[in-house]
């Protein structure tokens, strides 16, 4: 189909010729003017070809962003369709690769796609594999919206692909003081399209599934199963808009927000310490109950940050996985990923913090909530303090620091371990063993049923593994 272009006159006549004529146009209609409408899937197209590029990608040196409020705005429009359409519950089949919170990190985001494979059809590996997405895709970090943004022109251009899963931060209340209001307002034009742009984008959130079953057996969501989820078909009957502190306050305060308790010797369910009640923390035995009355054999969950980037829980049935390194430039974590092959063994994929991104993050506040830097901003003043890695003593003790060199890691890699996970063999993975990325170990989730996800008309085989 030939690509056409509007033309309007001053009069407010308009009529539709080729792109290609426009030139001859202009000069015919002397003083009239002749402006280019954008096509169906065109910014979808521009922010991807602008964002998606995982070796060159860098900021720009004046923090201008690629989009303007109101593409940002006709993004969300068209990707509600999409998420409207879908249930709160997805249901998905391996191979897929499962990204835990990303906080506005890009660059990591990048380096995932980089070393791991992109989400692209040209140099990428998305005939092959899907992507889940476990939410936290803003706030912290200083480049919130190049993640929300490509991850929604992605869903566009993949929808059956690409999937999205909400996150605590994905809310009004969280994101308004911990760093993307004042991303948007800052870098899409001020106060008045800042805030239009970040409300549409707020709106689009409580469209979000809350969930994902990958084979029918492993249950993903962002934070976890807390006291009151308790079975995967909750999750699937919340009727979307979501919003906190509706009638569905307390199934949504686990989903989003509860965690695993600190050991697997810390049983029952208990008020979170670390970020207040009533969000709650959840023990093994909850875990195991959880899984043996719905058939499960694993839960992935995101939320916490982990120094290994992944964490294993009660017994290897729950993994935490975190895809941000150095968070919020305190900890030297490392990020990763969970690529699930088609016989649902699950490899963890890593890459290490690097000492030249410390400005990635937003300052965060002090002891005494005073944020801290330069470009402190009165819209920041309320920010949290991030909740320290589940895994990491005082702050004092983090293996922060000490390269110099630009792109060399902050710590070493950890060494090899074996990832346990549901009732399955663990099979020795090999590692990845750079300074960069590395790969710790594979596990093998024994799912019951036939595997099959009608939605895509494809079997999750009982061999083979993801690219």
């Amino acid at each position: 189909m030939a690509r056409r272009a509007e033309v309007a006159w001053a009069t407010k006549l308009s009529r539709t010729i080729s792109i290609d004529r426009l030139p001859q146009e202009s000069k015919r209609m002397g003083i009239g003017r002749i402006h280019r409408m954008p096509s169906e899937e065109g910014i979808g197209r521009k922010t991807i070809s602008m964002l998606l590029r995982p070796r060159t990608w860098s900021p720009a040196a004046d923090g201008s962003f690629v989009l303007d409020s109101n593409e940002v705005i006709w993004l969300c429009d068209q990707v509600q369709e999409l998420l409207e359409a879908e249930s709160t519950l997805l249901q998905l089949s391996a191979p897929i690769k499962v990204f835990g919170d990303i906080h506005g990190q890009y660059t990591d985001l990048m380096r995932l796609f980089d070393q791991f494979g992109a989400p692209s059809r040209e140099s990428g590996d998305i005939n092959l594999v899907d992507y889940l997405f476990l939410g936290d895709y803003v706030d912290r970090g200083k480049h919130s919206l190049e993640v929300i943004c490509l991850l929604l022109a992605l869903k566009l251009q993949f929808p059956s692909r690409v999937f999205l899963v909400r996150g605590n931060h994905e809310s009004p209340e969280v994101n308004a003081r911990d760093g993307f209001l004042h991303e948007c307002v800052k870098r899409l034009g001020g106060r008045g399209p800042g805030v239009v742009a970040w409300r549409r984008l707020n709106l689009l959130f409580e469209w979000l599934p809350m969930g994902a079953l990958i084979n029918g057996c492993i249950l993903t969501v962002h934070g976890g199963i807390g006291r009151y989820i308790e079975s995967p078909s909750q999750i699937a009957t919340l009727e979307r808009p979501l919003r906190m502190g509706g009638e569905h306050a307390e199934l949504l305060l686990d989903l989003l927000w509860s965690d695993p308790t600190a050991s697997d010797d810390v049983l029952g369910v208990h008020t979170n310490e670390e970020r207040g009640s009533p969000v709650v923390c959840f023990g093994p035995d909850r875990v195991h109950s959880f899984l043996r009355d719905n058939g499960l054999s694993l839960i992935i969950r995101a939320h916490e940050c982990v120094m290994d980037g992944f964490q294993r829980f009660a017994g290897g049935k729950l993994i935490t996985v975190f895809s941000a390194t150095n968070y919020c430039n305190r900890w030297a974590n490392a990020g990763a990923i969970l690529l699930i092959g088609k016989d649902l063994e699950i490899v963890p994929k890593m890459i290490y913090p690097l000492d030249d991104l410390e400005d990635a993050w937003i300052n965060a506040p002090s002891d005494d909530g005073t944020p801290g830097g330069s470009d402190a901003h009165e819209d920041l003043q309320d920010m949290r303090p991030p909740t320290p890695p589940r895994d990491a003593g005082s702050e004092n003790d983090s293996p922060r620091a000490s390269s110099h060199q630009s792109n060399k890691s902050m710590a070493p890699p950890p060494p090899r371990r074996s990832l346990l996970g549901a009732g399955g063999n663990v099979n020795s993975g090999e590692s990845g063993g750079s300074s960069e990325s590395g790969e710790s170990g594979s596990t093998s989730a024994k799912c019951a049923g036939n595997g099959i996800d009608n939605r895509h008309g494809r079997e999750a085989s009982s061999s083979g593994s993801a690219e």
